[in-house]
């Protein structure tokens, strides 16, 4: 990722929609798939913090962890993620087997500094406990690679059958595998293969406050649908995968 997309994100993942959105669907699955919630939580690939910031809220007694690879990220995450943090590569997570209820990974599989996505995912399952869950949010449609991708570093963007395909690799069993940010495909589609040729240019940018709020609102329904109702498809996947009980 370019170093000035992490400044980006670190100012505006606690209220731009997008982000909103995402930490709810993630809130929401964890508690779909360990309703006492989890204890030891792992954020592989922290970002700037926001993501465990947000868990922080919601699960006040969970012990949490993060590791991320990037420097730039890590200058950023420590006031905000309010956790132990470790730089390390998702390809080597730093941690014994068994070590977490609930490993989260946000946008991360897919980036060119990944070589070996599925190796990462097998790393995600072992430091895992026994019935424990991994929760992925990845990209989606190769066809949408355009100017953020150049920006963020993308590698690959996924379909349902390339997440079964890793999940079933890494020995996990998919719970639900479901489309995310399903509404404003239309407009982001559009825009994707319009910029598809154009210079790396972010889509962080936070609208103004009364359509981020507005927006906001719509993405937090949309994550609580998306674990219930199938959705024909989206700018995301969202993966609840399950590790088998010994």
């Amino acid at each position: 990722m370019e170093p000035e997309e992490y400044a980006r994100i670190h100012e505006h993942e606690l209220d731009h929609f997008w982000y909103r959105g995402l930490h709810s669907l993630f809130a929401g699955a964890l508690r779909r798939a360990l309703p006492d919630g989890p204890s030891r939580l792992l954020d592989a690939g922290c970002g700037t913090g926001g993501l465990l910031a947000s868990f922080a809220r919601r699960f006040p007694r969970t012990r949490r962890f993060g590791f991320d690879l990037a420097p730039a990220a890590l200058r950023l995450a420590p006031g905000r993620a309010a956790a132990p943090l470790a730089r390390a590569s998702i390809e080597r997570v730093p941690f014994r087997d068994g070590s977490f209820d609930a490993v989260v990974s946000a946008d991360v599989l897919y980036h060119r500094g990944v070589a070996d996505d599925a190796a990462a995912l097998r790393e995600l399952a072992r430091v895992a406990r026994p019935g424990g869950v991994v929760l992925l949010n990845l990209p989606a449609h190769p066809e949408l690679l355009g100017a953020h991708d150049a920006q963020v570093h993308t590698r690959r963007r996924y379909s349902r059958e390339e997440v079964r395909r890793l999940a079933a690799a890494a020995g996990l069993a998919v719970e639900r595998l479901c489309w995310f940010n399903s509404t404003l495909f239309p407009i982001a589609r559009a825009r994707r293969r319009r910029t598809r040729d154009a210079p790396a240019e972010s889509d962080v940018a936070r609208p103004a406050a009364p359509l981020n709020a507005l927006l906001s609102a719509w993405l937090r329904l949309e994550a609580w649908w998306t674990l219930r109702l199938p959705m024909p498809t989206g700018l995301s996947l969202f993966a609840i995968l399950r590790k088998p009980a010994r």
